[in-house]
C-alpha cells in the first residue's frame, strides 16, 4: 500500500516537473483569473459604463429639448417685436376695462354723425371700473362684457347706419339685437329702435 502511495506520488511529480503539465496549470490559472475578473471587476466597470451611456443619451435628448424651447422663445419674441406697434390697437379695442364714459361718448358721435335722436342709454348691470394704476396679470384677467340698452329714433336708413357705425367702430361693440316701434307724435310718425350693445373688456377673473 505505501509502495503504491510512493509510486503515485512520483508519477504526478515528474507530470508536473513536465512543460506541458506547467503551460497547462498556468493556462488554468489565467482562465480562472480572467473569470474572477469579469465576475467581480469588469462587470462592475461595464455596469457603470451602460449608466454613463444612459444618462449621455438622457443629457442629449434634454438637450435638444431646450434647444427646440430656445427657438420658439426666439420666434415668440421675434413675432412680439412685430406686432408690438399693433398692442395699443388691440388695446382701444378690447380695453382691460368697461371704459364706459368712452363708449358712450363713441355711441352718441356716432348717432350725431348718422342723423339720429338719442333717446336714452341704459346698463344691464354697472360693471366695476378697474384703477387705471392697478396692473393686473394676464392670469387675473377673464373675458366679460356689459351691456347697453340704447334708444334711438330716426327713419330707417339713418337707424342702420347708426347701427353700422357702432360695429365698424374701432372700440369693439356687437350689436346683439335691434327691434323697431312706431309711435305717433302730434299727428305724425316717428321711428324708433332699441338696440342692444354688448361691450366685450377683460376684467378681474374674479369679478361678479
Amino acid at each position: 500500500m505505501q509502495k503504491k502511495r510512493q509510486e503515485i506520488t512520483s508519477t504526478l511529480y515528474h507530470f508536473y516537473q513536465n512543460p506541458i503539465a506547467k503551460v497547462s496549470i498556468e493556462l488554468f490559472l489565467s482562465i480562472g483569473l480572467v473569470v474572477f475578473l469579469g465576475v467581480f471587476a469588469i462587470q462592475p466597470t461595464l455596469v457603470t459604463m451602460s449608466d454613463l451611456a444612459k444618462e449621455i443619451e438622457e443629457k442629449q435628448e434634454l438637450e435638444g429639448d431646450l434647444t427646440r424651447k430656445i427657438a420658439s422663445l426666439a420666434t415668440a419674441q421675434t413675432e412680439y417685436l412685430t406686432l408690438e406697434e399693433r398692442l395699443g390697437v388691440l388695446d382701444e379695442a378690447i380695453p382691460q376695462t368697461p371704459k364706459l364714459i368712452h363708449s358712450i361718448k363713441i355711441i352718441e358721435r356716432a348717432a350725431s354723425d348718422n342723423g339720429v335722436v338719442l333717446s336714452n342709454i341704459s346698463l344691464d348691470e354697472v360693471p366695476s371700473e378697474t384703477s387705471p394704476d392697478e396692473q393686473l396679470a394676464f392670469s387675473q384677467l377673464a373675458h366679460q362684457q356689459a351691456t347697453l340698452r340704447i334708444g334711438v329714433a330716426g327713419d330707417y336708413p339713418s337707424i342702420r347706419d347708426f347701427v353700422e357705425a357702432i360695429m365698424n367702430s374701432r372700440r369693439t361693440f356687437v350689436v346683439d339685437s335691434v327691434s323697431f316701434s312706431v309711435e305717433e307724435n302730434r299727428g305724425s310718425r316717428q321711428l324708433k329702435a332699441s338696440v342692444r350693445v354688448n361691450i366685450p373688456y377683460y376684467g378681474r377673473s374674479n369679478a361678479r
